[in-house]
């Protein structure tokens, strides 16, 4: 692969991470095809809609989820979650006319608040392989599925109402 398309996806990818940082929820939905899927799976071989999965969204599911994180009084996101997401170790490969990309992510997430509001104020480290699948698409790309494997996907997860 060139040197020149790895970074390009990179980009792309630093460019995900920075519309979720910001909260840029609908420009992140842009990212997607229309029939692109979001998930965190329980396991690593899951298929979605067969096994269960911490986040299995479809078109219709990641738009419900942004629509109630950014409208609705979310008793889960109040205070809103802020995010800085560390993005390294992107590799990326060409297989069947879609880029399969592989990346680790650190992403601290922090709810402000004060001592009578029970876990705000706690940072949290989230440690993630995040695996994507692109496709090229009017001089950039589209994410035509994005996998969430987090690293300790089988402990207690805390707050996990907002997007990695």
């Amino acid at each position: 692969m060139e040197s020149a398309m790895l970074q390009d996806i990179t980009q792309f990818i630093y460019r995900e991470a920075r519309l979720l940082d910001d909260r840029q929820f609908d420009d992140w939905l842009g990212l997607f095809d229309d029939d692109g899927l979001y998930i965190v799976p329980l396991v690593d071989q899951a298929q979605p809609g067969r096994q269960a999965a911490i986040v299995n969204d479809d078109r219709m599911a990641r738009e419900e989820r942004v629509y109630h994180l950014v409208n609705h009084w979310f008793p889960a996101q109040q205070p809103p979650s802020r995010t800085l997401h560390f993005v390294s170790n992107v590799v990326a490969g060409e297989r069947g006319g879609l880029w399969s990309v592989s990346s680790s992510q650190l992403i601290h997430e922090i709810r402000g608040g004060d001592w009578t509001q029970v876990g705000l104020g706690e940072k949290n480290a989230i440690v993630a392989r995040v695996d994507y699948l692109l496709r090229r698409a009017d001089g950039g790309f589209r994410i035509h599925e994005k996998r969430v494997h987090l690293l300790d996907r089988a402990g207690w997860q805390g707050n996990l109402a907002f997007i990695y």
